[in-house]
């Protein structure tokens, strides 16, 4: 399975939900290991083999087929060339045709055990067809050569998330970082499967942190952690790990005037992958909360002129009616710094974190309004409500 280029992309909007389940009982819960790591020692490994053969362990290749649907009709082009040279009439009758079935290979990517019963993270693009429809089958290999069959339990495209269940037990799991803990210059390691060639290693160091490049299109949810260790198309969905071997994203693309490394990749954070991971086992869609805002960062003009020492925060452009925003009385021109004491840098910053807030979940927003801080408590609306209930007023 390629990456995904710049070439073609979309802006940044609200997001589409996949069909609800109601397989709660299955809901992974996977933890976070928030332990940063040591930034201070002078003297480092000689090897990172020791750790990186058990990080290895824990991705995997993930193989992707399309049934394709072939019809014929039964009569032979034999038949056809006789009867016209013969002068034979072709009978009047139609012929049945014939409809084979043919499974075509499709692509390669990699994905992450995160359990040890057989659920594993990859990308969504790794397991769709060139629709972006489920690949019709996903076969994944193991580090230690045994291939399964794999379910797709769950995709997410606005975030670029699937998880995938194989029928094994005790298997190597990753151990998963808290991702907020990184820094630029943190050592890191892309495991997965480029260009098909098997299981590969390389290395970096985390480039940036919140990058926002806009490859999802309408509704797509990004924070990427930017990284230089060599990404190639068949690394989608494989595993980007610390120098403790724990897994603080997911590569997911690549900027490239080629289409192969150019120093520039991109993971999908650690954190964010848990949330939409838990969502997709324990409901088998992703629920967004939503709080009625439009909002643009916050420029050094606009610090200026509100009187602000930091330049950070979401602008509030305007305020949804009848929309929790609303209700709480926030208004145009707010600024709004923090939810739950969590700091908002920019607008993307706002939307990622009620998006990862389920609907009803009551909040606190601080904002800053005639350079005073105001609190705001309000509970989230139902992101999947509120474009049904659009849907339904469109012609």
């Amino acid at each position: 399975m390629s990456l995904f280029s710049l070439t073609a992309l979309g802006a940044i909007g609200v997001a589409t939900l996949l069909a609800e389940s109601n397989n709660k009982e299955k809901k992974l819960h996977l933890e976070l290991d928030s332990t940063p790591i040591n930034r201070t020692g002078t003297t480092g490994p000689r090897s990172y083999a020791p750790m990186l053969e058990q990080a290895q362990d824990t991705v995997v290749s993930v193989y992707t087929a399309e049934i394709i649907r072939v019809v014929r009709r039964s009569r032979s082009s034999e038949d056809e060339i006789l009867r016209r040279f013969f002068g034979i009439p072709s009978p009047r009758r139609n012929y049945e045709p014939e409809v084979k079935e043919r499974l075509i290979p499709q692509g390669v990517g990699s994905g992450v055990i995160v359990r040890e019963d057989g659920y594993i993270v990859t990308n969504s693009h790794v397991v769709s067809n060139q629709r972006g429809e489920e690949a019709d089958e996903v076969l994944v290999r193991l580090n230690d050569g045994r291939e399964l069959p794999a379910k797709i339990i769950g995709r997410d495209p606005r975030t670029d998330i699937a998880v995938l269940k194989v029928e094994a037990t005790e298997l190597p799991t990753a151990k998963i970082a808290d991702s907020t803990q990184i820094k630029v210059g943190d050592i890191v390691f892309a495991i997965g499967n480029p260009m098909g060639v098997g299981l590969t290693v390389t290395s970096g160091i985390v480039s940036a942190t919140g990058r926002q490049i806009g490859i999802y299109g309408k509704g797509g949810y990004e924070n990427f952690i930017q990284t230089d260790a060599s990404i190639n198309p068949g690394n989608s969905g494989g595993a980007l790990v610390d120098i403790e071997g724990r897994l603080i994203g997911i590569n997911s693309a690549i900027l490239s005037h080629t289409g192969t490394n150019a120093g520039i990749g991109f993971a999908i954070p650690s954190n964010l992958t848990v949330n939409i991971t838990d969502q997709l086992t324990g409901f088998g869609q992703v629920r967004r909360g939503l709080l009625g805002v439009r909002t643009e960062d916050v420029s050094h003009e606009i610090a200026k002129k509100f009187g602000l020492e930091n330049v950070r925060g979401a602008l509030v452009l305007e305020v949804v009616s009848g929309l929790p925003a609303d209700k709480a009385g926030l208004k145009q021109g707010d600024i709004i710094v923090s939810i739950d004491n969590e700091e908002i840098e920019n607008s993307n910053s706002l939307r990622l974190n009620v998006s990862q807030r389920a609907p009803e979940s009551t909040i606190k927003i601080t904002a800053i309004r005639q350079e005073k801080e105001k609190d705001f408590t309000l509970t989230l609306a139902d992101q999947s409500d509120q474009l049904r209930s659009l849907r339904r007023k469109l012609p």
